[in-house]
């Protein structure tokens, strides 16, 4: 018989048995779930990428922060945006400047002729960055650039942004644009003859409902007006929340705002180091786009690197589109 033995039917019934006991379980189990956008899943730089990879990373310039730097990233799947962010390595959270501002956004407003850092500066420590190259036209992605801003002792308005925290703005205008706020006598420390175009409400359908239209008493030099949903009886932020921008009745950037106890949270605490929440959505927008409905703060073992990003993309289309029903 060539040395093959036939096994006898009961042996082979008994091994089939046997093979089936063992791959059902695996056949039961569901699938590897996808990395949803924004996750901690380690993605190909897009330069580098295979030709048709289901999803890759684009990266900003880097700037210097701390003992680290700080740079924006985009992650790009089939073309359209599905995250964008910014990315600190762990190195940035250490040696972090300890003066109140960088000096950069001032104004003598008890006229002494001097510059009190503390209370006649804003901005705290600004890096502005570049968004990657790859932001074009056909991604149809409204964001200008971003600025990052960590603020030792936190800024105004007392009793509740006063706490050491991280400012992440994505702008909705070019840098030129924001430039044109210049600083001044007149509430956070913003031009007083900019104070009406600053504090000018924004239409209530580009406004997610539970934020104010209109906040001047936190109109600030080389931003605008910070939109809050949290009311001033909250108290100091913990954690992260979400702010729009607004100058002359429109919304010129989006910001997540976190305390710097709650991004190395993320790295200290348990896995999945990510805490993500929603990004509270208007009826309609402005400038027709992809738009982000949530953002997280998280730290990536893989990478060494903390991140704050807008995740979840959708497109939202012009608004004469929405009143056509087209």
């Amino acid at each position: 018989m060539n040395g093959f033995r036939i096994r006898p039917p009961a042996a082979a019934g008994l091994a089939s048995v046997a093979l089936l006991a063992a791959l059902v379980p695996a056949l039961l189990q569901p699938p590897a779930a996808r990395p949803s956008a924004g996750s901690a899943a380690r993605l190909p730089d897009c330069a580098a990428a295979p030709a048709g990879a289901a999803a890759c990373t684009r990266w900003g310039p880097a700037a210097a922060l701390g003992h680290g730097t700080v740079r924006t990233y985009a992650e790009y799947a089939g073309g359209h945006p599905r995250a964008l962010g910014v990315s600190l390595t762990a190195a940035a959270l250490t040696g972090l400047p300890t003066a109140p501002t960088d000096g950069r956004h001032c104004y003598d407003a008890d006229g002494d002729a001097r510059i009190d850092g503390m209370h006649e500066c804003v901005g705290g420590h600004s890096r502005e960055l570049a968004l990657p190259d790859a932001r074009s036209a056909s991604t149809e992605l409204p964001f200008r650039w971003a600025l990052f801003n960590w603020n030792p002792y936190g800024h105004n308005p007392h009793g509740r942004y006063d706490v050491p925290h991280f400012d992440v703005h994505f702008y909705l205008v070019p840098q030129e644009e924001r430039a044109q706020i210049r600083t001044g006598g007149c509430a956070l420390l913003i031009a007083c003859d900019q104070l009406n175009a600053a504090g000018e409400p924004v239409p209530a359908a580009y406004l997610p409902a539970g934020y104010p239209a209109s906040s001047p008493q936190t109109a600030e030099g080389a931003m605008g007006a910070h939109l809050d949903s949290r009311p001033p009886t909250t108290g100091t932020l913990s954690g992260q929340t979400f702010i729009y921008g607004a100058y002359a009745g429109r919304i010129v950037f989006l910001e997540p705002m976190l305390t710097k106890d709650f991004l190395q949270q993320q790295r200290t605490g348990p896995a999945p180091h990510r805490t993500c929440e929603a990004v509270p959505q208007p009826k309609s927008w402005q400038v027709p786009g992809w738009y982000p409905t949530r953002y997280c703060t998280a730290y990536r073992p893989e990478r060494g690197d903390y991140t704050v990003s807008l995740t979840d993309f959708v497109r939202a289309p012009a608004t004469q589109d929405l009143a056509s029903g087209g």
